[in-house]
C-alpha cells in the first residue's frame, strides 16, 4: 500500500489546514556593523582610502561566507567611525548612512541580480569556466527607489562621485588654446 494511505477515508494530511506561506521574493542580507569594519581597518586589513564593497568585506572575514542576496550596513559601532570611508552595499541604515556621512565618507547603495553578485564575489569562478563576466542588471521596478546605482563588474577599488559637476564636464570639453 501507499504510505499515508488510510483505507478509502480523507488522509490526514489533508484533513489538516496548512498553515503560513513561503515568500518566493524576500530577500536576506547578511549584517556587518561599522564597528566591526572600523575594527577591521584598525588592524589594518582593510585599506580605508579605498572603495570598500561587498567582495572586500567577505575577503577580510567581516561577513560570513553564506551571503544570499547582499550586504546590509548596520549602524552597530558608529562612534568608532572618525575617519571617512566610501562603501558599496546592498541595504543601509539610517543611522549607519549618517554615521559615515557625518566622518566625511559616502554610502551607496547598489543593486546585483544573482549572477552579478556570483560574478562579484567569484569572478575566478568565471576564468575558470571560460566565460566572461556578465553585464550589470537594472533593478526590478519595486526596487529602484531602494538603490542608488546598479553594480559594476568588475568591481571598482576608487570611489565614484554621486554627482558630476557640469563646470568640470565644460572644462574638460572645451580645449584651452595658448
Amino acid at each position: 500500500m501507499k504510505f499515508g494511505f488510510e483505507g478509502g477515508q480523507t488522509p490526514l494530511r489533508r484533513r489538516l489546514p496548512r498553515r503560513g506561506f513561503k515568500n518566493r521574493f524576500s530577500l536576506t542580507f547578511q549584517p556587518v556593523g561599522l564597528g566591526k569594519i572600523a575594527k577591521l581597518i584598525n588592524a589594518g586589513k582593510i585599506d580605508s582610502s579605498e572603495l570598500i564593497n561587498m567582495k572586500t568585506l567577505k575577503d577580510t572575514g567581516a561577513i560570513g561566507k553564506q551571503i544570499k542576496d547582499g550586504v546590509r550596513l548596520m549602524g552597530r559601532g558608529a562612534e568608532h567611525i572618525k575617519w571617512p570611508i566610501h562603501l558599496e552595499v546592498t541595504r543601509v541604515t539610517a543611522r549607519a548612512k549618517e554615521a559615515v556621512e557625518a566622518a566625511g565618507g559616502s554610502v551607496r547603495k547598489v543593486y546585483y541580480n544573482k549572477l552579478g553578485f556570483r560574478a562579484l564575489l567569484k569572478p575566478e569562478w568565471f576564468e575558470k569556466k571560460g566565460r566572461l563576466l556578465p553585464k550589470a542588471a537594472r533593478p526590478p521596478p519595486k526596487q529602484q527607489d531602494k538603490v542608488d546605482s546598479i553594480g559594476r563588474l568588475p568591481a571598482p577599488t576608487k570611489p565614484i562621485p554621486f554627482i558630476i559637476d557640469l563646470e568640470q564636464e565644460n572644462t574638460a570639453a572645451t580645449p584651452t588654446t595658448s
